[in-house]
């Protein structure tokens, strides 16, 4: 499947980690179709990709989306996030989960595609061990875990009894200058794009205090490489994705080897720090590197070059 020019679907499409996506995707050749809710920024467009509009929810346009662009490999991105989730349970319900059983049944009668979905490490709940196993139980504390373990189960439960091709990832912690402004956990990220622009930062946590990261153009990679994996290289229907886990202090060492005029602080957020101390250091992802070579950057210096490379 790597060598061939396949028609590829990204929902969710106008999103930062789906316009990487995109690009990657494009080096090697591929027709690539954005869906998504809104129509694309300046800053999100992507000269080569097909963009439409519409509401994942939608089910009429979806099948007629599949039909359209006979896509051989949908990577399923579009969902409400954490906060929007929490704030309207109802709507992300429909969006996060009914909207996949759609998607899925429609694909099936149509082409029955390769199905490429993002899980998330928040999943597990916060009852965990530092170091997380594979098959660590997923007991998520908001509506936007318990929908990302519907569909994790349905993919599952498609490609056991009806034939489909569906593979998960779990990815922790994404390290990127995309990350949304009012993401309490994202303050890495925001260090980083502080830095970039010359301005000052107080990190929300004490200085010792880190969790299972990845850089996000590893994470597009990992998209990428599983994607493309034969399926009998794959033992698992998800899998966890780790890096490396750089304490707040760490970021900022790093950060100033590369601009030296950066200037922070630390203040703890009682509420941020709350979430972040029973936060995993690693999840365990030797499946990921054993099935189809996953091998991410692991030296946090090397990440940072690469940050502010993205952002130049």
């Amino acid at each position: 499947m790597l060598h061939e020019n396949l028609p590829i679907l990204i929902t969710g499409g106008n999103g930062n980690i789906a316009r990487l996506l995109a690009k990657r995707l494009l080096k090697d050749g591929h027709k690539i179709t954005c869906f998504d809710i809104s129509d694309p920024t300046p800053e999100s467009t992507v000269d080569g990709v097909d963009y439409l509009k519409g509401d994942i929810c939608d089910q009429p346009l979806i099948e007629k989306i599949l039909k359209a662009a006979s896509p051989k490999i949908v990577f399923h991105l579009a969902s409400l996030l954490s906060g929007s989730s929490e704030a309207d349970r109802k709507r992300a319900f429909q969006v996060n989960a009914q909207s996949t059983f759609n998607l899925l049944e429609l694909a099936l009668a149509n082409g029955n595609p390769r199905i490429v979905f993002p899980g998330t490490g928040a999943s597990y709940g916060s009852d965990i061990p530092p170091d997380v196993p594979e098959d660590q139980p997923q007991w998520p504390e908001n509506i936007y875990g318990v929908t990302k373990i519907f569909n994790e189960r349905l993919g599952a439960y498609y490609t056991m009894t009806h034939g489909m091709d569906f593979r998960c990832l779990r990815p922790p912690l994404v390290l990127s200058p995309y990350a949304p402004p009012a993401a309490l956990t994202a303050y890495a990220s925001h260090a980083y794009v502080a830095a970039a622009k010359g301005e000052p930062f107080v990190f929300p946590v004490s200085p010792d205090i880190g969790m299972s990261t990845i850089y996000i153009e590893d994470l597009v990679e990992g998209f990428v490489q599983l994607a493309y994996a034969d399926r009998g290289q794959l033992s698992r229907h998800a899998y966890n994705l780790h890096a490396f886990c750089p304490s707040a202090q760490e970021i900022a060492d790093s950060i100033v080897k590369l601009k030296p005029d950066f200037q922070y602080s630390f203040e703890p957020d009682s509420v941020v720090e709350s979430l972040l101390k029973t936060a995993a250091k690693v999840f365990l992802d030797g499946s990921a590197r054993q099935d189809w070579g996953w091998n991410p950057i692991s030296d946090l210096d090397d990440c940072s070059k690469a940050i502010f490379k993205l952002m130049e």
